[in-house]
């Protein structure tokens, strides 16, 4: 990890109040400010050390909670609500979509490292489905065209997310 790097997860630990009890969102925040998305050994350590605490706590916690990820991700996970709203409202349409688009299916990342995408329960958008989330942006009213202008963008980098 560079210099700049480790000021900025050390900025992250602090302005979440550098305690313990802060821990889960210290490392949500971390993960998101990461390009790989992911808390890697090296993170971990310095949490522990700056909270006082083991390597192997901080690592119980990263592993315990699905949403963090101890491993790198895709630069875009896209993920696909599928509550029963958004099930009836064809979010099994927008994986087959996705599939096609990408190239890989579920729950795999294409071979540039740019895409993965897998299914998630509620998002809270119901009145806008089928939808996408990609960090905290929801993508709605998705549709075969809809989402290929979406993956086209974000590869050009005319959406930023």
């Amino acid at each position: 990890m560079d210099i700049r790097e480790k000021k900025e997860k050390l900025r992250i630990i602090h302005q979440d109040g550098g305690e313990q009890e802060n821990l889960l969102e210290i490392l949500l925040d971390i993960q998101f400010a990461s390009a790989e998305g992911y808390i890697d050994e090296e993170t971990a350590a310095l949490v522990a050390d700056e909270l006082h605490m083991t390597e192997t706590r901080v690592y119980e916690i990263v592993s315990y909670y699905a949403m963090l990820k101890e491993k790198p991700q895709a630069k875009f996970v896209l993920k696909v609500c599928n509550s029963s709203p958004c099930h009836f409202s064809r979010s099994e349409e927008v994986v087959l979509s996705l599939e096609k688009k990408l190239g890989v299916p579920i729950g795999n990342t294409t071979a540039d490292g740019l895409f993965a995408y897998h299914y998630i329960p509620c998002v809270g958008a119901c009145d806008i489905g089928p939808v996408i989330k990609i960090k905290d942006t929801v993508f709605g009213h998705l549709s075969d065209e809809k989402i290929s202008s979406l993956i086209d963008d974000l590869r050009s980098g005319k959406v930023l997310v």
